[in-house]
């Protein structure tokens, strides 16, 4: 398990996205993601779009880079990594991006989406009507709008890709990343999420808020340890959420960014807890298996 005190292996992270409102939104959790390494990592920037682009067409990296994203790695040494920015015109991103994965060796994929075009209502939906045996995939896609069952059935291979570990970042108008918010509601979410919520320890005044719904911490030393050393580190603004308390709506709206596995973001879409409408911007994860 990756420490908080000790995280060297170099990242190379291919951050994909169909618009620069989505792209500049997510810049700064991919700078944390793919630069808190001590050793050269790097970020490649794809916007893929259906438009005809120009052969000489110039890419304008400031559309895709926040402010935050700018400060952040103004901080570090240039030598240790570096940002690239791409257009590319494909009506098959995912054939794109597997492509390019493979071509360029990335280790570390990033997929942005607006939450105009995927939702946990959505993806509620599709779950329980794939639970239901008596109805087939064609009478399934007839619930739903072409673009909704597109963006989901992207979702899906995404995760299929299973040689990179990969993140869906879901942008729900992300202003800053000052409150996380960490469930873990799986057995792998335990294990993919330390990592991924390791990373973040350097943002200064950053507040974590795990909500351990299946009593992880306490059943596995390793986690307990990492838990303990994550509180040190953070100046002690990593807190367990009291389960025996509800989650409510009020909470939800205060925080920024939800870190959550794919086996955790599975179970709670088939909730039908009341605050799930309502999560900030979101960073799915799954690692590679292959």
């Amino acid at each position: 398990m990756e420490t908080v005190e000790n995280i060297k292996a170099p990242v190379h992270a291919l951050v994909c996205f169909h618009d620069a409102e989505t792209a500049r939104a997510m810049s700064e959790t991919a700078a944390f993601l793919a630069f808190s390494g001590s050793e050269n990592s790097s970020i490649t920037f794809l916007h893929l779009t259906d438009e005809d682009i120009e052969p000489v067409h110039s890419v304008n990296e400031d559309e895709y880079q926040s402010k935050a994203f700018k400060t952040l790695v103004g901080k570090f040494d240039k030598n240790k990594f570096s940002v690239r920015t791409f257009i590319k015109k494909t009506n098959d991103h995912i054939t794109e991006v597997k492509r390019t994965i493979k071509e360029q060796n990335f280790n570390l994929l990033i997929y942005g989406m607006n939450n105009k075009n995927i939702t946990p209502a959505l993806c509620s939906r599709l779950s329980k009507l794939k639970g239901d045996p008596t109805i087939s995939e064609l009478e399934i896609k007839d619930h739903f709008k072409p673009n909704e069952w597109l963006m989901m059935n992207r979702v899906s291979d995404l995760f299929n890709l299973n040689s990179v570990t990969t993140c869906v970042f879901i942008n729900n108008n992300l202003r800053g990343l000052n409150r996380f918010f960490v469930p873990i509601l799986g057995t792998t979410d335990a294990k993919v999420l330390p990592s991924t919520v390791t990373r973040f320890a350097r943002k200064e005044n950053a507040e974590f808020m795990i909500w351990d719904a299946i009593g992880a911490i306490d059943k596995d030393q390793k986690l307990q340890k990492f838990y303990n050393t994550f509180q040190k580190v953070t100046d002690d603004k990593v807190f367990l959420w009291d389960t025996d308390k509800k989650i409510e709506v009020d909470f939800i709206l205060l925080q920024d960014l939800c870190i959550m596995g794919v086996e955790g973001w599975n179970k709670l879409v088939r909730t039908n807890l009341p605050w799930i409408e309502y999560l900030p911007s979101t960073l799915i994860i799954k690692s590679k298996t292959t």
